[in-house]
């Protein structure tokens, strides 16, 4: 479970040679909670806040659930 002021990493892309790998603190929740506010920890633009779907977020509670998305290229 995503809660408030928990700190998390986001999902890779499948086929994206450089994941981002920062840590992410939740700030804040969109009304329908489909959405998060987040504050970038540590690595290039840290201190930055930035908007994330939930499901980009790594879940604790299913941590083998890793990959977001994949690159398909024509």
């Amino acid at each position: 479970m995503i809660e408030l002021n928990g700190i998390y990493k986001l999902k890779h892309i499948k086929g994206l040679v450089n994941n981002d790998t920062s840590d992410y603190k939740v700030v804040g929740f969109s009304e329908d909670k489909k959405f998060v506010g987040c504050k970038k920890l540590n690595g290039e633009d840290a201190g930055e806040g930035f908007v994330f779907c939930i499901e980009c977020l790594i879940d604790p509670e299913k941590p083998e659930d890793i990959y977001y998305g994949e690159i398909v290229s024509e």
